[in-house]
């Protein structure tokens, strides 16, 4: 069953955008094709994943969203997220889920209308406090 997991970037309640090259950076040497749709992760055998890359129009320098297709189960994968959350004003979030972010400023930054549709975001401090997050729900 397929499962998307997303950071995304805002501020003032609006997109805002981040270098790609440090969202890719982010997954390492996980990061092994590239095609016309997007990112093909690896984290060793079976641990498979897609990235896809939310970019601003035909600029492809820069992104404002990260969605990960069947998350890989493993500690890189998750490590990758939790670092891409200590960029800028980032929130990372899943359908049915809540809205996690490692700085509590990042909250000013919302939209209302996504903290009314996900509740108010939670603290985490650790990469494994996403997974405890999606086991959770």
């Amino acid at each position: 069953m397929s499962f998307d997991v997303c950071v995304q970037w805002f501020r003032r309640g609006e997109a805002d955008w981040v270098a790609t090259d440090l969202v890719l950076e982010a997954f390492g040497s996980a990061l092994i094709a590239e095609d016309d749709f997007g990112w093909r992760l690896s984290f060793g055998q079976e641990a498979m994943s897609d990235i896809y890359l939310s970019f601003d129009g035909d600029d492809t320098s820069r992104v404002c969203a990260v969605t990960v297709n069947r998350p890989s189960t493993a500690d890189a994968m998750w490590v990758a997220l939790f670092g891409l959350l200590g960029i800028g004003n980032s929130v990372f979030f899943f359908p049915e889920g809540g809205l996690f972010v490692r700085s509590s400023n990042v909250r000013e930054h919302l939209p209302i209308d996504l903290i009314e549709a996900l509740g108010e975001p939670q603290p985490i401090v650790q990469s494994q406090d996403l997974v405890r997050a999606i086991q959770s729900s």
